[in-house]
């Protein structure tokens, strides 16, 4: 019984790290993707106050 016991748990905890992996792993790469889509917005406004001045 107690050996049943200890699986189930040892099974749980490692769904557990793995989901909390998963979890970890999309907020980072959420977290990519505004610093990303920031730089990008960057680029652009400079590209675009450029464009201005030359005009």
């Amino acid at each position: 019984m107690n050996g049943k016991i200890i699986k189930v748990i040892g099974l749980i905890a490692t769904i557990a790290g793995v989901g909390a992996n998963l979890i970890t792993d999309w907020v980072s790469e959420k977290k990519m993707d505004e610093k990303i889509e920031e730089k990008i917005n960057e680029a652009l406004a400079v590209r675009d106050r450029k464009d201005g001045e030359e005009s």
